[in-house]
């Protein structure tokens, strides 16, 4: 979905529904990038919740109206640690995502060949679940200190065009 398009399930979210931060992190990156976004959100005025993916009740996912993950990569491509389970629920029990919207940072290091994979495994699991994109999935290099800031940017942007129910 184009940021200049509308969202119908984001629109008919409830007035003081929550943006809800996800993250899955190997080394604290991805985590550090979640925490800056939901500070960000909140300092907007926006209800924001930032969670460790081992912490989230993952069929909580259905009732949502907006998620963003925040995802780094492990390895050859897997998933860091506290997003296996998650990863796992996604890829095996598909689940009726489509009241969700979602946006995905995907975080990586381009010297592998599976540069940034567990983001896009996730992104492409959210929408084969249902889930409504709101933004095309962003990939940062971690390993040179990429900005998650233009990525905040455009969530803010977005949010501030289709986002008024997600206020305080």
């Amino acid at each position: 979905m184009n940021i200049d398009q509308g969202n119908p399930l984001v629109e008919a979210a409830p007035d003081g529904s929550k943006v809800m931060v996800l993250f899955a992190s190997e080394t604290g990156t991805a985590e550090e990038y979640a925490f800056d976004l939901g500070n960000s959100l909140q300092a907007e005025n926006y209800h924001c919740e930032v969670c460790d993916l081992d912490d989230y009740e993952v069929d909580n996912l259905k009732s949502e109206r907006l998620a963003i993950l925040v995802s780094s990569t492990y390895g050859n491509g897997e998933a860091p640690y506290n997003g296996e389970t998650f990863y796992e629920w996604l890829e095996t029990q598909e689940p009726d995502l489509t009241s969700l919207s979602f946006a995905v940072c995907a975080l990586g290091d381009t010297g592998y060949p599976s540069f940034a994979q567990a983001g896009k495994d996730f992104d492409r699991f959210l929408e084969e679940a249902g889930g409504t994109r709101i933004l095309p999935r962003v990939e940062l290099d971690a390993c040179f200190d990429e900005s998650i800031e233009p990525f905040i940017e455009q969530i803010k942007s977005w949010l501030l065009k289709y986002g008024e129910s997600f206020r305080k």
